[in-house]
């Protein structure tokens, strides 16, 4: 065994029996995330880092600072229909390549101009998306390289095919990360726009 080896996480027991904040845990995504075009971010918060010692899990599971948004611009809220919203993160690629796929799916219902609006807006554009769970564990889709991006394969708008079935648009976005991690970054200033 290597005696220069240098470990950059440390690793822990993980039981929720013994985690105060895991006892209480409930599915879903809070119907209201925050959203903007990518290019019109001016600070992305950071990866965590390796330093000296090595990160705690905690630290390892997190992002680093705050989405500020560039002079004159601001980010939005767009608030879906209760009990239709998914967030996943799925790990993917080849040994030596492997990185974690973010999905949303929001449904909204009715189709609306608005809506359809906001599909013409999106489509082929770089997006950051901050998604809160039910638990208020928030999430970011979105970094200094790549944005979130409308997937080809979402649903999209359709009225049904009965009276009893709901009319109304799902968008579902993708963003691949080198890793897994919670945004505990500003959600309130980055809604105003960024003053000059």
């Amino acid at each position: 065994m290597a005696a220069n080896t240098k470990k950059c996480y440390e690793l822990a027991d993980i039981d929720p029996a013994l985690e105060c904040d895991a006892q209480d845990n409930m599915g879903g995504v809070v119907e209201s995330v925050i959203f903007g075009y990518h290019n019109e971010v001016a600070t992305w918060p950071d990866f965590p880092v390796v330093k000296e010692t090595a990160m705690t899990l905690d630290e390892a599971g997190a992002l680093s600072g705050d989405v500020v948004m560039a002079n004159g611009s601001k980010a939005y809220k767009f608030a879906f229909t209760d009990n239709t919203g998914s967030f996943t993160i799925k790990p993917q690629g080849e040994t030596g390549g492997e990185s974690f796929l973010m999905e949303l799916t929001m449904v909204s219902a009715r189709i609306r101009k608005k809506i359809l609006g906001f599909m013409n807006a999106t489509k082929g554009r770089k997006l950051f998306f901050i998604v809160e769970d039910n638990n208020g564990l928030r999430y970011l889709m979105g970094d200094s390289r790549r944005g979130a991006i409308l997937a080809s394969d979402s649903d999209g708008a359709t009225t049904g095919s009965s009276p009893t079935e709901r009319n109304q648009t799902t968008l579902k976005f993708q963003f691949t990360s080198p890793r897994a991690l919670a945004y505990e970054g500003d959600c309130e200033n980055l809604l105003t726009a960024a003053g000059g």
